[in-house]
């Protein structure tokens, strides 16, 4: 029994140190279509994500909590019109790495949810309203290790929101981030 017990003990032990935490912050260019506008709404995107990579392995889970601005303006025989939507998105985001070395690629996913605020002012008419809903996606980056235990990261995230102020409910990021292994 003494035997048995030690012996989880240590491949236990042997796990935990065989694991790797990961946490970046990144932000960036997004962009998406608004819904009964002609033009696309442009604005910027922060994320951070936290990641376990079990084993050291090519498959790392992750949590990711981010904001994200767009904003667009047109001008029509009424007047000037402008667009501000706000999101929130907070999501699992699973990740799978591929390439030896301290540069290494990856493809992840996006499954969670998200909270937006509208924001439509102009010399016609004013508008604020709130929505939440569903948040998915697909990534592909690449992550660049410098001594040892610090990366930076560049990715491009497309992502479907079921959101109404969204036209087709699409948001395209990209992100440059720096992060840290521990």
């Amino acid at each position: 029994m003494k035997k048995l017990v030690l012996f989880i003990a240590f491949f236990s032990s042997l796990l935990s140190w065989s694991q790797e935490n990961l946490f970046t912050i990144s932000g960036g260019y997004a962009f998406a279509n608004i819904e009964d506008f002609s033009d696309d709404a442009t604005g910027w995107r922060i994320n951070g994500t936290y990641e376990y990579r079990p084993m050291k392995g090519p498959v790392a889970h992750g949590f990711s909590f981010g904001y994200i601005s767009t904003s667009a303006e047109t001008t029509t025989l009424v007047g000037q019109t402008k667009y501000e939507i706000n999101t929130i998105p907070v999501y699992y985001a699973p990740k799978y790495f591929f390439g030896k070395g301290s540069a290494q690629g990856f493809v992840k996913g996006a499954l969670g949810m998200q909270f937006s605020n509208l924001t439509r002012s102009g010399s016609v008419i004013g508008l604020e309203d709130n929505d939440s809903g569903f948040y998915g996606g697909l990534g592909l980056g690449g992550m660049k290790t410098f001594k040892e235990n610090f990366f930076i990261n560049a990715e491009y995230e497309w992502a479907y929101m079921s959101n109404s102020f969204y036209k087709d409910g699409f948001m395209n990021s990209f992100l440059i981030g720096i992060g840290m292994k521990f």
